[in-house]
């Protein structure tokens, strides 16, 4: 059996020495898999090590391909977009510049073979029940659950390989 990701003996403590994680192994295949423990076991933890935010203070992590991590707490800034929470302003930008004539090379380059991200981040937005969800509506304007769903459109978008969900 392959694993798409592994923790080899990881152990994690905060800065305040609370051992949070003690030489954890474990291996998780393709699929859906789901954490389950009590508050404060290091579930939250666990997925930050995997997902590269923390460092763990000894052993190793390996995952087979790109990562996406949607966290618990989703930072929304209130004057943000819709465009800026899935990570896409830059290349609509850079698209609507060249709709409009403009052949500069760092258009192209800031769009790369993403020409239609405008229609799939729609397509995700609908497929999430957020198809009345404009890309230009700002963040201050969504429901706390909207939000979130906009953040997983975000990483749904990427295409990771391994997605980690922490209490979403």
């Amino acid at each position: 059996m392959s694993f798409s990701i592994v923790v080899d003996h990881v152990s994690f403590a905060w800065p305040d020495g609370t051992m949070v994680l003690d030489g954890l192994d474990a291996a998780f295949p393709a699929g859906r898999t789901g954490l389950i423990g009590a508050n404060g076991s290091g579930k939250s933890t666990l997925l930050r090590i995997i997902a590269g935010e923390l460092t763990p203070g000894s052993g190793s992590v390996s995952v087979t391909g790109e990562v996406g991590y949607l966290p618990q707490n989703v930072p929304l800034a209130g004057s943000r977009t819709v465009s800026d929470l899935l990570e896409i302003s830059g290349k609509r930008a850079a698209l609507h510049a060249v709709e409009n004539g403009d052949v500069a090379e760092e258009h192209f380059t800031a769009i790369g073979d993403d020409w239609d991200v405008e229609e799939r981040a729609r397509a995700e937005l609908d497929r999430l029940g957020l198809g009345h969800v404009g890309l230009d509506r700002t963040v201050a304007t969504l429901s706390g659950g909207e939000a979130v769903m906009v953040a997983l459109a975000a990483q749904l978008l990427k295409r990771p390989a391994v997605l980690l969900l922490d209490e979403p």
